[in-house]
């Protein structure tokens, strides 16, 4: 699922791309929803074209199923193997893993929106945000719960703690119970975006358009803001990922006079900077393998690229897409020592 899972944290024990080399590319396009990769190395993807695309390690289509709309969202991989994810209309759809349906829940609510990225809870419950609410459903498609957030506009994809909390950014952060109420709101948080990551210790973490990455303990409460630059220009903030050791990553976008350059901070726990970066333009949510490498991709309307950095923040390796397009999907890494990226041209492979 997006970010590697329920928490956010975009971390995995595998280790991704060693090399810069391309192994193969699929034209297609992907828009903010970005890959997930299941046990036997099947690859999901969402596309432009309404579509999953299931492809096999080699690059070759296994299955593909089509719904109304588009589908901008990462999917969630569910622990019996069903694949979730929801399209522009405002359908979630669950499909096995040979593409058959199993079953879809509409909410009547059509939303162009890239927060949707479903979650699947500690108990199986499947939690997604579109518009201004969340909802709750149970395994076998049924409604547990739903969330107004009062006429705030969601930002990003929702985020559970292992306590079954669920973490909603909106106008502020929003804190819900498992049973659906309010635990609370943080005015320490104003219109964060991405999705928010939730540390081993319980902190919360949430980027904004600002760009200011905020720390917010459990109970609310604010622990720590660090402004990064004055300005920025994103279209959706970058999910903060956490390494191993607690360090927090985050892309920004930020003005170099009058460019719009890419930014990728490394904080410690206790808010300090540990270093930045200055590669690309607009960097994705980034992937943190089990070396600790760094994969993002960049471009917002300009030529796209994917970049691996070292953990003190130098670069590893970088490729381009030479179809140019952009890249606002977020990587995933797998089995093998592969990256699997995509842009607004095609699904990329990279790796041995």
């Amino acid at each position: 699922m997006f970010m590697n899972g329920p928490r956010r944290l975009g971390r995995t024990p595998i280790l991704g791309a060693q090399t810069s080399n391309r192994l193969w590319h699929l034209p297609t396009a992907t828009n903010y929803g970005g890959p997930v990769v299941a046990t036997d190395g099947t690859i999901y993807q969402g596309t432009q074209f309404g579509e999953l695309l299931a492809i096999r390690p080699n690059g070759t289509i296994k299955w593909r199923i089509s719904v109304p709309g588009t589908v901008e969202t990462t999917p969630a991989i569910l622990p019996n193997g069903r694949v979730a994810f929801v399209n522009s209309r405002g359908t979630l759809y669950v499909v096995k893993p040979d593409g058959s349906s199993s079953w879809h829940f509409s909410t009547g609510v059509p939303c162009y929106c890239v927060a949707p990225s479903p979650a699947v809870g500690p108990d199986g419950a499947i939690y997604f945000s579109l518009w201004e609410a969340v909802y709750a459903l149970n395994s076998n498609g049924s409604l547990r719960w739903t969330f107004d957030t009062g006429g705030w506009r969601v930002n990003g994809s929702v985020s559970v703690a292992p306590d079954g909390v669920v973490y909603l950014p909106a106008q502020y952060l929003f804190a819900i119970n498992p049973n659906g109420a309010l635990k609370w709101q943080s005015g320490d948080v104003i219109s964060p975006g991405g999705a928010p990551a939730v540390a081993d210790d319980g902190t919360i973490y949430v980027n904004n358009h600002l760009p200011t990455l905020t720390a917010i303990n459990p109970d609310g409460t604010l622990k720590w803001a660090y402004k990064v630059a004055d300005c920025c220009d994103a279209d959706v903030p970058a999910a903060p990922a956490i390494g191993l050791d607690g360090t927090i990553y985050a892309g920004e976008s930020v003005l170099d006079g009058s460019d719009i350059v890419g930014l990728e901070v490394a904080l410690n726990p206790d808010g300090s900077l540990k270093w930045e970066a200055h590669y690309g333009t607009a960097p994705t949510a980034m992937a943190i393998g089990g070396d600790g490498t760094l994969y993002f991709g960049s471009g917002s309307q300009a030529p796209a690229s994917f970049y691996a950095l070292n953990p003190d923040g130098t670069l590893r390796w970088q490729v381009d897409d030479p179809e140019g397009g952009y890249a606002r999907t977020p990587p995933a890494i797998s089995q093998g020592q592969r990256m699997y990226g995509g842009t607004f041209t095609a699904l990329f492979a990279i790796g041995p």
